[in-house]
């Protein structure tokens, strides 16, 4: 049963530039997935397991760390330091991994732990 699945998304400046949008989008499945970097960490491999990312709706991952001591890689996809939230939305997520079969993190931060935060939306149709 499909269910919706709304969204939006607010930034600005002092200057009075700013990107203001919000909308909603009809999901088959969602799922969230999370997970605790240990401080200086190696690679850690998640597997996803997903090889069709034309059935995703969005994929968002989140991090409590956002100074770019953590990156991020999918399947043949370079690495993405994290510098705030990844929020990729329809046909943006094959901009970032042709599949997301693995996902591959790790946290180069010599203090701090990782939080990191994953929400996936599918379509199976």
């Amino acid at each position: 049963m499909s269910q919706k699945f709304s969204w939006s998304f607010s930034g600005g400046a002092p200057s009075g530039a700013g990107a203001n949008s919000g909308g909603s989008v009809e999901i088959d499945a969602i799922t969230s997935a999370g997970v605790t970097l240990a401080k200086a960490s190696a690679d850690r491999a998640l597997a996803l397991q997903i090889d069709d990312v034309d059935k995703l709706a969005f994929f968002i991952l989140t991090s409590s760390l956002n100074d770019g001591s953590v990156d991020v890689k999918a399947d043949g996809a370079t690495r993405t330091k994290i510098t705030g939230p990844l929020i990729l939305y329809g046909e943006a997520i094959k901009l970032f991994a042709g599949d997301l079969q693995t996902l591959t993190l790790k946290n180069a931060s010599a203090t701090d732990a990782a939080d990191i935060g994953i929400l996936i939306g599918f379509k199976l149709d």
